[in-house]
């Protein structure tokens, strides 16, 4: 089985010196209609078509069937068989989810490939449903409990050499100049590659800003993409 699992868009696994590599978790964070959906996809059905299985907890609604099977073409019943979906509908179902997940792993041996597509939206929903007096001590219990769910990730994929795809809304920086991650310091403690995915007046672009064992100057690239019925795709 090999070692990564490309993203079937060219310019990132160049970046990613192959795609995701087993054993390592990569954050893709960005505004609503980036792509981090589309490119969580592609990348399940890139695995899927090497013949390992993915498990995708999708945890922002309804999970978009058609664009998968859109990705997939004519291999879409082939692709639908390895690719295992859950949809948690609460912040601890999520927690519950992640725990199954650690005992299947082992029951499913072709399994190189874990995706959490919006790990930050049952946190936040959670966070809005508590009362001004209460918000404090909710965001510390939630955040604590976010940071649990990351570190199970993190040991799971380590110890199965399993890759880990994880995405997340964006928020501004501290500074006011750009944008980060939501729960940006647990997201960057956690992650070994750090991926922003934004939009700007002349298209879509991809941005490396942390990469496993890359020095600063191989982040300074910028992808130029588009979003197409078959997924992200570099300009």
């Amino acid at each position: 089985m090999s070692t990564s699992v490309p993203t079937l868009c060219q310019g990132l696994d160049s970046l990613l010196n192959g795609g995701l590599t087993r054993g390592t978790l990569t954050l893709l964070f960005g505004d609503r209609g980036v792509g981090k959906t589309s490119l969580s996809l592609q990348t399940a059905v890139s695995n899927a078509l090497h013949g390992s299985e993915t498990f995708l907890i999708f945890c922002d609604g309804v999970f978009p069937a058609h664009r998968l099977l859109n990705i997939a073409g004519k291999r879409a019943d082939v692709v639908s068989k390895l690719i295992h979906v859950a949809m948690p509908s609460s912040f601890a179902e999520q927690h519950k989810v992640l725990e199954r997940f650690e005992v299947e792993v082992d029951e499913h041996p072709l399994t190189s490939l874990l995706i959490i597509d919006s790990i930050d939206s049952l946190y936040s929903i959670q966070i809005s449903l508590s009362n001004s007096l209460e918000r404090d001590g909710q965001i510390s219990e939630n955040s604590f409990i976010l940071n649990k769910h990351l570190g199970l990730v993190t040991n799971i994929c380590r110890s199965r050499k399993v890759a880990a795809l994880i995405t997340c809304g964006a928020r501004p920086s501290e500074d006011g100049l750009s944008e980060e991650p939501a729960c940006a310091r647990l997201m960057g403690y956690w992650s070994d590659n750090i991926i922003e995915l934004s939009r700007e007046a002349d298209g879509f672009y991809l941005k490396p800003l942390k990469l496993k064992g890359r020095n600063q100057r191989g982040k300074e690239r910028r992808l130029h993409y588009e979003i197409t019925d078959r997924g992200l795709v570099e300009c």
